[in-house]
């Protein structure tokens, strides 16, 4: 069914209703995004002893992520050591909202980042934001209590896992084969990292609006539809080269990280990882062009990120390419 952007109170009200099994109302309802997978949806209720809730609902597939894997992560790290929102209800039913999704208690802080309009707060909540990430990297998949959740024996087969799955994706969603891409692909598996450390817990999507800040503390990690448990120079990668700069060029950030971190960032295995953040970026946004044009999402930042956002990816993924070559 095409994407419908609005999405009434009595249809949460309806759903809150079934799920406590007893009458509620909504009495705010707030609408935060509507990005490439899903949209998020702020909820206040008339219950007193009810928190605030976050509706992610997803978007008709986007990216092919699910709402259960992020569910089950999120089940696994609340009330650990990596701060996470309360995950409540995973609802697969779409007579709702019309598409899957999950429901969480709201962290309070803010995720927004108009912060980054004034230069000296963005570096005090970036190196915040980071001393997290490292912190995040420093656990085990076992302390954090996923072992329920398929740790890969290794980062070969766990970047083996991720370089299969964005390939799917990239095939799922192209219109055309695209050269340049598809070397990279070719690259990338020929020259996928010996293993050098342990297999940690990747955010996968690191980025300045996908955390909750209060009172200069890092409240929650939030979207995690990207995550996997992997070599996490795939999220200092990431961050660096793709989100991070929102806050600025690589090198300083990467020295940030640096800091941080108790492995060693540099060399070919940060080219690599380089290499693959751009081709996955690339696949991400030729996606959303693709649900754009079968009415699975309509909004004008879907065909934006399909095209421009494409072709932008596509060529740091062929400039990166050229460096690797020599």
């Amino acid at each position: 069914m095409p994407y419908q952007p609005e999405v009434r109170k009595d249809d949460a009200a309806a759903f809150l209703s079934d799920a406590l099994g007893k009458p509620v109302q909504v009495v705010e309802l707030k609408r935060l995004a509507s990005g490439q997978s899903r949209e998020t949806l702020v909820v206040k209720t008339d219950q007193p002893d009810e928190a605030e809730l976050v509706f992610r609902i997803e978007q008709g597939g986007v990216l092919g992520t699910s709402s259960e894997p992020e569910f089950k992560l999120l089940q696994a790290l609340h009330g650990g050591p990596v701060p996470v929102p309360k995950p409540r209800w995973l609802v697969e039913d779409p007579k709702w909202f019309g598409y899957p999704f999950m429901v969480t208690e709201r962290v309070e802080g803010d995720g927004s980042f108009g912060y980054l309009a004034e230069p000296e707060k963005a570096q005090t909540i970036l190196r915040t934001y980071i001393k997290s990430i490292g912190e995040m990297h420093r656990y085990s998949c076992e302390e954090l209590g996923l072992h329920d959740l398929g740790i890969p024996k290794d980062t070969r087969q766990s970047t083996l896992e991720q370089l299969d799955l964005w390939t799917d994706r990239y095939e799922r969603y192209r219109y055309v084969r695209e050269p340049l891409l598809e070397e990279a692909i070719a690259w990338l598996r020929r020259n996928i990292p010996e293993p050098k450390r342990p297999v940690r817990l990747n955010h996968g999507d690191l980025s300045a609006g996908n955390f909750i800040l209060h009172e200069g503390k890092i409240m929650a990690h939030v979207d995690w539809e990207w995550s996997n448990l992997g070599d996490p120079m795939e999220d200092v990668a990431f961050f660096a080269y793709i989100k991070g700069r929102m806050f600025g060029p690589p090198e300083p950030i990467l020295d940030l990280l640096r800091e941080v971190e108790e492995f060693e960032i540099g060399g070919d295995e940060l080219l690599y990882w380089e290499v693959f953040n751009y081709f996955k970026a690339a696949c991400a946004n030729i996606a959303t062009l693709k649900v754009f044009n079968e009415g699975r999402n309509y909004g004008l930042n879907m065909v934006a990120i399909g095209t421009g956002g494409f072709l932008g990816f596509t060529r740091r993924t062929a400039e990166a390419l050229r460096t690797a070559s020599g």
